[in-house]
């Protein structure tokens, strides 16, 4: 059987772990969020400008 000194450092260890990768993986689900706004803004903008210059070649 191990000491409890032991077993409460591994238990602790693991515990550090999981919080680090928990942290992780919510950091980079934001960072994903963040880039697919950005994309759907930009598609957005490109949509439209797209759009306009159609117009403006119809006019001349």
């Amino acid at each position: 059987m191990l000491q409890y000194s032991k077993l409460l450092r591994s238990r602790n260890e693991w515990r550090t772990k999981a919080v680090q990768r928990a942290t992780e993986l919510r950091e980079r689900r934001k960072a994903e969020k963040r880039s697919k706004e950005k994309i759907a803004e930009l598609s957005q903008q490109i949509s439209e400008l797209n759009q306009a210059l159609e117009n403006a070649k119809k006019n001349t």
